[in-house]
């Protein structure tokens, strides 16, 4: 096997490593780069100077971040806060790369000379021959001219508050490295440098205009576009403090394990351009990338996402897609739609602070996808209102009909069947054989149920401590995934964390019957439209060939006597707080959908039986409503945890369905 190859299993990531380091490269987090060649020079930092810097999650995600930037050629831009460790990172990174680190702070009147040379007097000046002046490069110049076997960083700190000839001269200078090309030195009688992006590399380090910070200005979009905007917290995240003060007293190790979710590996060998329109599935993947960039700009453009940001951005026509394709040339590992959301991740939800905003983009990540097409699936969803409900577990009560025993009905479910002893095994939870009530389905019922890919799950509302709360579900089960490294219950519950269906709402206690995926049709259609998805699927095949019990009669017939007036209010964009409260009231979305807390349940109840996820894939929008009136959604449910979002009624995506329950 050749060298190159020998490295690359060397340099293969582990969450235990994240970091790993060979005689001729660094990989961060997966993320290969090439150690210079010659390092000797005094413009390289020393390695001890970062002796203690901690390698928390936060900062492995950030030099991952410029990692991927560096590779690939491009400027990078970051946005944070002034103690997150932006300098000091490009700096340790630079010590162990053996790159030089030409470092210019532009708060004040740095002027575009000061960067890229000017004349001084000729201190060596001995006779009348020698020049009474001489030129000498600024920290830009010296780090653009390309030496043999160096490479170097230029770090452009607080960019926003320099001088505007500076952005001027170094639009030049970025629009050289983008096409490896020449640049003038006006300043020293129109001297061409050549440069080249694999030897040079540019970090420009922003703080958050406005939030505390006087003196920095926004930059015009039109300038951004020309960098790798990243827009990293305006403040250190608490467990990444509360992390590195415990590593430096020496209570956890230095560098934090990762969870294998977050490592992005390079290819030994980049995919050629002409291989790329080989790769099975791309023709699909590009066409949902453009449906999902005109969504992307669309939120940006009505102020859905960024709106809490005061530096604009935008999501540009022509250097996205670029960025993209690069990337996935770059990064591709076999799984197209795996390589593409990582990019859109990477250039599009990075520009995002806000877990909610991120949310909404990777909401709209996931629908960019391929899949090979297959028979289609019929299942369907969850249900019932979110008020407390009593500590016992009621019987069959609701519509009337026949009930099972719970034998007959584990006897036809299999292992689509969960009642105490999954509990149990989920939540810790004990139940009474003498408190379970019988099944409230019929046999037939159940029958078409398995058929229709659904199973039976016995609901509680409380343990025995109180209620059964998905803020109390989080605390029961995270520590059973970490002791099988499962990953997460929850992807950052940080924007929902004070919401009611958080702290307050529990599942309604009882037998239910649940799809395992999100129903048929129902997908890319708005919340009005699921609403009649889940009627026709109620019709057409929960109970097709049979009578339609009265409860669901008058459920639909309720439903199809408002649906033109919702309707109507929903085109009305001013309107959609009335519009989702009146869906949100319907009996029909209260009988079949689930709510936030009843969908955390199933899924973890599943989950822990199974050793599977169900929505990992997809989301299912719930019949719960956020304080501000938007209706909830849940899904995505990967190792990153469950994502939780919510969307006003008008809103349709192709990863946003509904799952039955009743």
């Amino acid at each position: 096997m050749d060298q190159m190859s020998a490295e690359a299993r060397e340099l293969m990531p582990r969450p235990d490593r994240p970091i790993v380091e060979t005689a001729g490269a660094v990989s961060y987090l997966g993320v290969r780069l090439e150690k210079a060649a010659n390092s000797d020079t005094p413009f390289v930092p020393k390695r001890e100077q970062y002796a203690d810097f901690i390698n928390d999650e936060f900062s492995l995600e950030m030099q991952k971040t410029a990692a991927t930037a560096f590779s690939l050629g491009q400027p990078l831009l970051v946005e944070g806060g002034t103690s997150i460790g932006k300098t000091t990172t490009m700096g340790k990174m630079a010590a162990e790369l053996g790159w030089e680190f030409h470092y210019v702070n532009l708060k004040g009147s740095t002027d575009a000379d000061e960067l890229m040379g000017k004349y001084i007097p000729n201190a060596n000046k001995k006779g009348s021959d020698d020049p009474e002046y001489i030129f000498a490069d600024g920290k830009v110049a010296t780090g653009l001219r390309r030496e043999p076997g160096k490479k170097k960083i230029i770090v452009l700190d607080e960019y926003s508050s320099a001088h505007p000839n500076v952005a001027i001269r170094m639009h030049e200078v970025l629009d050289a490295l983008g096409r490896n090309g020449n640049v003038v030195l006006t300043e020293d009688a129109s001297e061409s440098i050549p440069v080249n992006n694999r030897d040079t590399y540019i970090v420009a380090l922003v703080n958050p205009p406005g939030k505390g910070y006087f003196g920095r200005e926004p930059l015009d979009p039109a300038q951004l576009r020309r960098w790798v905007y990243i827009k990293a917290p305006s403040d250190l995240p608490e467990k990444t403090f509360s992390y590195a003060t415990k590593s430096l007293f020496g209570l956890v190790p230095q560098v934090e394990t990762v969870s294998e979710s977050a490592f992005l590996v390079s290819r030994d060998q980049a995919l050629l351009p002409e291989q790329l329109g080989e790769v099975p599935g791309i023709t699909e993947i590009v066409a949902r990338y453009e449906e999902f960039h005109r969504a992307a700009k669309q939120l940006v453009k009505e102020r859905r996402i960024g709106a809490d940001q005061p530096q604009l951005f935008t999501y540009d026509d022509r250097v996205e897609p670029k960025r993209i394709h690069d990337f996935v040339l770059s990064f591709f590992n076999g799984d197209i739609t795996e390589t593409f959301q990582a990019a859109l991740k990477y250039y599009y939800a990075n520009k995002v602070e806000s877990p909610e905003d991120k949310a909404k983009l990777e909401e709209l990540i996931a629908h960019v996808e391929y899949r090979e097409i297959q028979q289609p699936s019929a299942r369907r969803p969850i249900s019932e209102p979110i008020t407390p409900q009593p500590e016992s577990i009621p019987s069959s009560e609701g519509r009337p009909g026949e009930t099972v025993s719970v034998e007959r009905a584990k006897s036809i479910m299999g292992n689509e069947f969960f009642g105490a002893e999954a509990i149990d095994k989920a939540f810790d939870i004990k139940i009474l054989p003498r408190d379970i009530p019988p099944v409230p389905f019929s046999p037939e019922e159940l029958e078409t149920a398995k058929e229709l890919g659904q199973f039976l799950i016995l609901r509680l509302d409380r343990d025995s401590s109180g209620s059964l709360t998905m803020q109390k579900m989080q605390r029961i089960v995270q520590p059973k995934f970490d002791s099988r490294s499962k990953g997460k219950i929850l992807y950052d519950p940080s924007w929902y964390s004070s919401e009611d269906f958080f702290t307050k709402d529990v599942p309604k206690a009882r037998w239910v019957l649940v799809t395992k995926e999100v129903i048929p049709n129902s997908t890319s259609k708005n919340y009005l439209n699921q609403t009649q998805e889940i009627a026709d699927y109620l019709k057409n095949q929960v109970f097709r060939g049979g009578v339609l019990p009265k409860e669901y009669q008058e459920a639909i017939a309720e439903f199809e006597s408002q649906k033109k007036a919702i309707s109507d209010i929903i085109a009305d964009d001013s309107k959609w707080r009335d519009a989702a409260d009146k869906l949100a009231a319907l009996k029909l979305n209260k009988i079949t959908r689930q709510t936030p807390v009843e969908a955390l349940y199933d899924v973890l109840v599943y989950s822990q039986n199974h050793d599977q996820r169900l929505l990992e894939g997809r989301y299912t929008w719930t019949l719960r409503q956020s304080s501000h009136g938007y209706l909830v959604n849940v899904g995505r449910f990967g190792s990153s945890g469950m994502v939780v979002s919510r969307w006003a009624p008008g809103y349709s995506g192709g990863g946003l369905g509904v799952c039955l329950s009743r």
